[in-house]
């Protein structure tokens, strides 16, 4: 008798192959992710827009009107350290809500583990476009702010979703290693909090990298998040087109990440139902 035993697709075409033949599942998963996050609120959606709006208020008022502190980028454009701390801000909040809800993706949806016929291997695209949505509704608001507070926005902002989508990539890769390892590993979930408090404090959020000796500034790189932050603020907030290079060889790395972890999730896919 010849063995029954599935196998589940793992090449390199099915990183992006996989949200196109389960776009419908991924499509619903993500509305009822993204409604269901505002569920039972006065404002419900509408919260999306009031908090970043918030947030750059508070820190236009705390950082521009109090502190009044500058930030002048290597190339000699200046903005106002708000807009810079709230665009750092708005790319890290993409990568930790995904590395967050990764780890309890799989743990806290047995439902579908038990479902031979659902792809699990789409949840992860869920969290990662919930996360997306947030961010580029930040993006706008940003955009806004620069207009009506900074009299001007670069026309290079139009290119702002280059970097952002170079980081969907780190994004499910990151899905993909996490959610399948926190199966086995339930530590993974309460070790999340801790990484992405060290992704926020060594990537240049807060402080710029000259702020650091030259000797360790290259140590920031370690970070995914540095140079996505870098680029993201070039096109927004600088006036600079990307480094097509740099971003290049970023990608090509992401994507290769993004198969191993693929490949991973789907070899041990197999033993989530007898854990669970």
């Amino acid at each position: 008798m010849g063995s029954t035993t599935k196998r589940y697709r793992a090449d390199p075409l099915y990183i992006l192959g996989s949200i196109v033949e389960h776009h419908f599942v991924i499509s619903q998963l993500a509305k009822r992710a993204i409604l269901g996050r505002y569920r039972g609120t006065v404002l419900g959606l509408l919260w999306s827009l009031v908090t970043p709006l918030l947030l750059l208020a508070v820190y236009t008022f705390v950082f521009g009107t109090i502190l009044q502190v500058r930030w002048v980028s290597q190339s000699g454009g200046n903005a106002e350290f708000a807009a810079i701390l709230f665009s750092g801000m708005l790319v890290h909040g993409i990568l930790a809500e995904c590395l967050t809800q990764a780890s309890t993706l799989i743990v806290s949806n047995p439902q579908y583990v038990k479902k031979v016929v659902f792809p699990l291997e789409a949840l992860p695209w869920v969290t990662v476009i919930s996360a997306f949505f947030q961010g580029v509704i930040s993006t706008g608001i940003l955009l806004i702010y620069l207009f009506f507070v900074e009299g001007s926005v670069p026309w290079t902002a139009v290119l702002f979703p280059i970097p952002l989508f170079v980081l969907a990539f780190v994004c499910i890769a990151a899905g993909w290693l996490i959610s399948a390892t926190a199966v086995y590993l339930k530590d993974i979930a309460q070790m999340m909090g801790l990484l992405t408090t060290v992704l926020f404090f060594m990537a240049p959020i807060l402080y710029p990298k000259s702020a650091l000796p030259v000797e360790f500034q290259s140590l920031l790189y370690l970070n995914p998040l540095t140079y996505i932050i870098e680029q993201f603020r070039a096109v927004v907030l600088w006036g600079e087109l990307p480094n097509w290079s740099g971003l290049s060889l970023y990608g090509i790395a992401s994507v290769a990440i993004a198969w191993m972890s693929l490949a991973w999730f789907q070899k041990t896919r197999k033993g989530f139902a007898d854990v669970l």
